[in-house]
């Protein structure tokens, strides 16, 4: 499946929806047939110059025409009342990351979706983008951000957003076991400036706020709900090979007993370790990196001796199937010697046969000339032998019945 057909899978093209900052890059595109509306900072023709000269966009037509245009506050207060309620799907790609307040930006989408709507999220993996050494987003910073109301990233967030950036070449994402050295983006001594620029704009300046694992983005929703600000849960997450992860969220957050909760929280906590302890293994020489290149080395090792297995058992099982088709081939081979014996042997009784047949016919002929030859020597006897010679005939011809 493609990476569209994964994020739109529990949808189709009659569902409404409305897609967040998609830009130049849809995932349900209007001119596909989606009925989709687009949301985003700028019309289409705003955006297209933006990007039109930006190496990284490859084609700015596919910018499509903006619906709606959200630059601060909550998405839902662009979106006319009567709009509503009204949408089966919420999508937004590498979208959450960059908002200054994550819970407006959910409450959003709470309040723009059907009762069974869906929130669906492609969201960037701390562990495979530039985002790799910074820490992971908590609850408390999502709640500061919500009850400041904030509408631009705090200055501290350009700085980190710099200092911690990381780079692996092009594209700024990879895969968890890609062992390529990462470098970093920004001279630390160009972070303090950043710093300043931020907090002297009379603007948005954009950054990543927001950073995920998979564990720690269920967290902090699982958190959220059980605090009351949102009323969502999380209904699947599903690992991208490379760079991000995707969500899909459900109203109605999920009501667990104080225990229940307890023990889910930390459940997930762990799962967030294991997250970041798995990351370690794209630093070489560490721990898990040595023993990732050990396993593998024995999966190797295992492969070639699978291969080899399996050669053996070709290579016998065709040996087994020469041998075979061999015995066959001597089987049939002593069956047609057989048959040919027999056709000759059968042959040679054939001309005995006709020998014999002539034979016959030969002395029947004889027997018929001499009787003719006979006929003659008969007339010229008397009559009383003549009688005598016919009655020892009919006797010899009827002795058997009377011994009967």
């Amino acid at each position: 499946m493609t990476r569209e057909e994964i994020i739109l899978r529990r949808l189709d093209k009659s569902s409404k929806v409305i897609e967040i900052g998609p830009s130049f890059a849809p995932l349900a595109p209007k001119r596909d047939g989606w009925n989709t509306f687009i949301v985003d900072h700028d019309s289409r023709e705003a955006l297209k110059a933006k990007y039109v000269n930006d190496p990284y966009v490859a084609d700015v037509e596919r910018i499509e025409e903006v619906d709606h245009i959200w630059r601060g506050g909550s998405i839902a207060d662009a979106i006319p009342v009567a709009d509503h309620g009204t949408f089966d799907a919420f999508i937004a790609s590498h979208v959450i990351e960059h908002t200054t307040d994550v819970v407006t930006f959910l409450e959003a989408a709470q309040r723009l979706l059907k009762p069974d709507g869906v929130v669906i999220l492609a969201v960037p993996d701390k562990r495979k983008c530039f985002d790799f050494y910074r820490p992971f987003s908590t609850t408390g910073a999502a709640i500061a951000a919500y009850r400041e109301k904030r509408a631009r990233h705090k200055p501290e967030i350009y700085f980190d957003f710099g200092a911690f950036y990381a780079m692996k070449g092009f594209p700024p994402g990879w895969s968890i076991d890609d062992p390529e050295p990462k470098t970093l983006r920004v001279a630390i001594s160009e972070l303090l400036p950043a710093w300043e620029r931020a907090a002297n704009a009379t603007s948005y300046v954009d950054a990543h706020q927001w950073v995920f694992t998979p564990a720690s983005f269920k967290l902090m929703i699982l958190e959220l709900g059980a605090l009351g600000f949102l009323d969502l849960r999380v209904e699947a997450v599903d690992e991208a090979p490379a760079t991000e992860f995707y969500a899909w969220l459900r109203k109605g957050a999920e009501e667990l007993s104080p225990e229940a909760l307890a023990d889910r929280r930390r459940a997930l906590m762990d799962e967030i370790v294991i997250d970041l302890a798995e990351q370690s293994r794209q630093i070489a020489d560490s721990p898990l990196s040595i023993a990732t290149a050990r396993v593998r080395e024995l999966e190797a090792q295992h492969a070639a001796k699978d291969q080899e297995r399996e050669q053996a058992r070709v290579q016998g099982q065709a040996h087994a199937e020469a041998h075979a088709k061999a015995e066959r081939v001597a089987l049939i081979r002593s069956y047609e010697t057989r048959l040919a014996d027999a056709q000759a042997r059968a042959a040679q009784l054939s001309d005995a046969q006709l020998r014999l047949s002539a034979q016959l016919a030969d002395a029947q002929a004889r027997v018929a000339a001499l009787e003719k030859e006979l006929i003659p020597l008969k007339k010229s006897l008397p009559k009383w032998l003549r009688r005598q010679i016919a009655s020892l005939q009919q006797a010899r011809g009827s002795g058997p019945t009377r011994r009967a």
